[in-house]
């Protein structure tokens, strides 16, 4: 490592001593911004326009999931769209006290059969990622999290019953992709639907604030 002196060109190498006083932190710190079918106008959030289709129409703004065991059948949200922004999370690494506190409890250390997941079900002396939010925000200030979210129809869907399936590794797999049951229109029911909104406005994004700190060890 090298030290200026002096002027701008005048460099040197540091000597153990210095380099013995070099402080740091390794820290990341970072913001997170997701948008999914909408748009954000005067803070508030609209779905695109492709996502206001006729009711028992085709409505491409869809998310679906299949789950094992139930192959073929898909839980699919229609006219879903949202929003979601995390604000300066920062990410740390840290070393947990030499210590524990007199809260400290092994139990929830152990496995069901009574083993322990960390040396000892003691977890003082480990190394951690420590996860907060920036401190000394104002009063009345949620702005570390921002959110909104609509899923406007949930209901189950199926392959196309003439779908063909020519992958015997995959024997669940239609050939085209429109045979998908995400892909499907066939359901006109409703199972459920619902929204994550703040109460200043039909749109308006829901606000949230984190205080205090996470640590993540044991890995």
């Amino acid at each position: 490592m090298l030290a200026s002196v002096g002027s701008a060109d005048s460099m040197r190498a540091m000597n153990d001593y210095e380099l013995g006083e070099i402080t740091g932190q390794t820290a990341i710190q970072l913001s997170l911004r997701l948008h999914n079918n909408i748009e954000v106008r005067d803070d508030n959030h609209v779905a695109l326009s492709h996502c206001n289709t006729a009711p028992g129409t085709y409505n491409p703004c869809r998310l679906g999931m299949e789950f094992v065991d139930k192959e073929t059948n898909w839980l699919v949200m229609k006219e879903y769209y949202g929003y979601l922004n995390l604000t300066d999370i920062r990410l740390q690494g840290v070393v947990l006290p030499g210590s524990n506190t007199l809260y400290h409890d092994e139990d929830r250390f152990k496995r069901e059969d009574g083993s322990c997941m960390i040396t000892n079900c003691d977890p003082s002396g480990l190394v951690a990622i420590q996860m907060d939010y920036p401190s000394g925000k104002g009063e009345g200030e949620y702005l570390d999290m921002r959110t909104f979210m609509n899923v406007g129809r949930m209901t189950v869907e199926t392959n196309d019953p003439a779908a063909t399936y020519s992958d015997a590794s995959n024997p669940y797999t239609p050939d085209n992709l429109s045979d998908f049951g995400f892909m499907q229109e066939q359901n006109q029911g409703v199972a459920n639907a619902f929204r994550i909104s703040d109460s200043t406005g039909p749109n308006a994004n829901m606000q949230v604030r984190f205080d205090g700190r996470t640590l993540i060890y044991g890995f």
